[in-house]
């Protein structure tokens, strides 16, 4: 409703997901778990259209968008796979580009640039990078331009078990941490205008489990308000991006 035609939508849950394999199904039934998800978020969306909007999911293998149109005889929305000659057709109003994994990235490029100025793209939960070893520059640049043309209007990631990074458009990136005197519970840390992430992150979270607050200046608290620990701590986990970097 506010004029976006591609946006992204993330709810990354820690029993389903981990950041940098992309899914994780550890128990029986996991996957067609994941994937009821998508068909909540869809559903959802129908629900809430004013009219019966045309729907297109695509998954990103044949054999997944088979079995799931098999079991989902009822579904208000249409089931495709990336697999497919034509994934899209003109008459789809609104497609929603299912956990589409890092192979599927020129795929999605394409059907994206094809798009007519009718139809909207939606990518739910996206994974278009897992640890970029071995990926040559040039399709570093393209996935951050893709991902540059995007909004992202609903965003849930976790820290670890201490919290998680929340936005909800069109309010700003918030940081939320256990509260340690309420279990179960969580306080606002932080929040900004764009995703904390990386150095930003880890000063946040430190000054939030040290009772500092982040919420003052830019990125938090400075590094002279932490701890030797900490200071430790943040150090070796720049190093670790660092090295990440160069592999």
């Amino acid at each position: 409703n506010s004029g976006f035609s591609k946006c992204v939508v993330e709810i990354l849950l820690p029993d389903f997901w981990d950041p940098n394999s992309g899914p994780v199904y550890s128990e029986e039934g996991d996957q067609l778990r994941f994937w009821k998800m998508t068909r909540r978020f869809i559903d959802d969306i129908v629900s809430n259209s004013a009219e019966s909007a045309k729907v297109k999911a695509i998954y990103p293998d044949a054999g997944v968008a088979a079995m799931l149109r098999n079991q989902w005889t009822d579904a208000t929305f249409s089931v495709a796979s990336l697999n497919d000659r034509k994934p899209v057709d003109p008459e789809d109003e609104l497609v929603v580009m299912a956990a589409p994994d890092p192979p599927s990235l020129d795929d999605i490029v394409k059907i994206s640039n094809a798009l007519l100025p009718t139809q909207t793209l939606v990518m739910f939960n996206p994974r278009l990078a897992s640890g970029d070893v071995g990926v040559g520059l040039a399709m570093r640049r393209l996935r951050e331009r893709f991902m540059g043309e995007f909004m992202t209007t609903y965003s849930l990631r976790p820290i670890g078990d201490i919290g998680s990074v929340f936005k909800r458009f069109p309010s700003n990136w918030q940081v939320f941490i256990a509260d340690k005197d309420a279990p179960g519970r969580y306080v606002l840390a932080a929040e900004r205008p764009s995703r904390p992430g990386g150095e930003e992150l880890d000063l946040i979270v430190m000054s939030a489990l040290g009772g500092g607050n982040a919420e003052g200046g830019e990125g938090g608290n400075d590094g002279e308000e932490l701890g030797l620990g900490d200071k430790v701590s943040l150090f070796a986990r720049q190093m670790q991006r660092f090295m990440k970097s160069l592999s």
